[in-house]
């Protein structure tokens, strides 16, 4: 008896002891970068697939919503391409989540998509992401780290 009651309680400090998270847990200011491959299917119905990065600073604010920029990288080919960013956070309380993201090109052009699923470590205050969709043509296979230089959603700049 005395054992099932030891490991009752301990049983319930470890369950106490698990961190809750909120989308209070993530608001702030991030930088932001991600590296991996985009795979997009050609006209032709080929599969290419290139290397490519994203840097930037984003926010998420009180309610949820992300204002930002970075810049692209594919391949190291020709010019970084800059983009202004939009879109949504939303986070569950075992600290994982979504991120449903707009990417606005600052050269012209229509805004795309961009979702990832993200776990957040409340001890160094950093999402780790992985890119799950980018639309209809692109697979993306990118990993991301958003590292909170600021508590506060600072309007982010790129």
């Amino acid at each position: 008896m005395k054992r099932v009651i030891l490991l009752a309680l301990v049983l319930s400090a470890m369950a106490a002891a698990q961190t809750t998270c909120t989308l209070s847990s993530i608001v702030g200011t991030y930088t932001v970068s991600y590296l991996g491959w985009v795979s997009m299917a050609t006209p032709g119905g080929t599969m290419v697939t290139l290397p490519g990065t994203i840097v930037g600073v984003i926010s998420i604010g009180y309610g949820g919503a992300l204002s930002g920029g970075g810049t692209v990288s594919v391949a190291g080919m020709g010019p970084t391409a800059d983009y202004d960013i939009s879109g949504t956070a939303a986070v569950n309380s075992d600290c994982t989540g979504t991120l449903k993201m707009q990417p606005k090109p600052r050269a012209g052009g229509p805004a795309g998509t961009q979702t990832d699923r993200f776990i957040f470590n409340p001890v160094d205050r950093s999402l780790l992401t992985t890119t799950v969709d980018m639309g209809p043509v692109y697979y993306p296979t990118l990993v991301g780290t958003w590292k909170q230089v600021s508590a506060v959603p600072n309007t982010a700049a790129w």
